[in-house]
């Protein structure tokens, strides 16, 4: 008998931990659109309104076709569609600064990193699911990744603009090429086969357990509102500093890099406490201290309170993520990718194509506006989560215990 390192659950752990990896340089794409836009302001002199287009061009596109890319997911188990949206990503937010000087080459390019974007997630978290066993801790752990790519995004595009201006955008791909190289070193012998939910998943499972999507539908009128908070707060909380305390891009970019930060906090937190006390419980914890926390920031006397407030929104706005994806699984047990392509992509993506609406409000009143509307959708969002309901989900039981016999099999090897 054979316990190595070549076990099937070191395999696991090592594969779950790459994939936590690409994630990472993924979401930096998401996080550089957000840091690039005062740039754009600042040196290409593109309106509030225009900038909240470039948000659009990230995620309109991206809403439409990470559904799509889920059903593809679930009916092929295309593991390698994660690589190549990543390499899609990161090419297209390369060459965004290098086309500044055309607003229409911008928006192309940024569309086309958010079906990168869009590509990526379904087929990823179909994959981190078959390694982490379905459970909302490995869960977090693979989304957690996303919070480190977008905290690191505008510290990196502040080093590369403010060196090379907008033109040196190009040096942005390389988290792309580089972590893509180790996901293929890693992963390479299952690239181009099929994901366990797409593949062995147990027949009888999925006969035995309906999909509910009476209650998805109130999940993704939940997620709506996150939405709007999520992609308003990483649009305008660095304007919001630079008009209303006349800070420096610098400073401003701080909150910026605070929020996702806080939000690898909350996401590893929400993940653990989901697990232990239950997923309603967090999710609605988390709507109410992010509604509290973005008030703060409306009411915020001073830049520093500014981020200290970003900070504790970053984290309760991510306590409940884990728990939201494993509970779409579970209300949609035989449509993983499609539940993680709507989960991550339409609801999520909504942000998106309501930020040049909000952009629009900033450039007539001011960016503070755009705060209170994220507070009360954030109560909204709140009030929204007592109607969800609990579901347990034995396919991803079921999913494990085939797991672990594998695991037996070969170790008895």
């Amino acid at each position: 008998m054979s316990t190595t390192s070549s076990s099937p659950r070191t395999r696991n752990r090592l594969g779950l931990w790459a994939l936590t990896a690409t994630h990472a340089a993924n979401d930096f794409y998401t996080g550089a659109v957000a840091a690039l836009l005062p740039f754009f302001v600042l040196h290409a002199e593109y309106s509030y309104a225009a900038v909240a287009g470039i948000t659009l061009a990230a995620t309109a596109l991206s809403s439409a076709a990470q559904p799509m890319f889920g059903y593809l997911s679930d009916r092929y188990g295309m593991r390698w569609m994660s690589l190549a949206g990543l390499l899609a990503a990161g090419a297209g937010i390369a060459l965004s600064g290098i086309v500044a000087d055309s607003y229409a080459a911008v928006w192309i390019v940024v569309a086309i990193s958010g079906i990168g974007v869009a590509a990526y997630h379904p087929a990823a978290t179909m994959e981190a699911r078959e390694l982490g066993g379905g459970t909302s801790g490995s869960m977090s752990l693979f989304s957690v990744g996303g919070n480190v790519g977008v905290a690191l995004a505008p510290s990196a595009v502040i080093l590369v603009v403010g060196t090379f201006g907008l033109s040196g955008s190009g040096f942005l791909v390389i988290p792309a090429v580089f972590l893509g190289l180790v996901y293929v070193l890693v992963s390479w012998r299952h690239l181009f086969s099929r994901t366990v939910a797409a593949e062995r998943a147990p027949a009888a499972t999925k006969v035995s357990i309906p999909d509910d999507w009476r209650a998805f539908l109130w999940l993704s009128a939940v997620l709506a509102t996150w939405s709007v908070a999520y992609v308003g707060t990483s649009t305008f909380i660095s304007l919001y500093s630079i008009q209303r305390f006349d800070v420096t891009t610098g400073f401003a970019a701080i909150a910026l890099s605070v929020f996702p930060a806080a939000g690898a906090v909350g996401t590893l937190a929400g993940g653990w406490l989901a697990d232990r006390f239950g997923r309603l419980r967090v999710v609605r914890t988390g709507y109410l201290l992010a509604a509290i926390s973005t008030i703060a920031i409306v009411l915020a006397p001073s830049p520093v309170v500014v981020i200290i407030a970003t900070a504790v929104l970053g984290t309760s706005l991510f306590l409940p993520f884990a728990a939201q994806i494993t509970l779409s699984h579970s209300y949609l047990p035989n449509r993983i990718g499609m539940a993680s392509g709507v989960t991550l992509g339409l609801t999520l993506s909504l942000g998106g194509l309501v930020s040049p609406l909000l952009g629009s409000i900033a450039d007539q009143t001011s960016v503070q506006s755009v705060f209170v509307i994220v507070a009360v959708l954030l109560v909204a969002g709140f009030a929204l989560s007592f109607v969800l309901k609990e579901r347990r989900n034995t396919s991803v039981e079921s999913l494990a215990q085939h797991e672990k016999s594998t695991e037996l099999e070969s170790a008895n090897d």
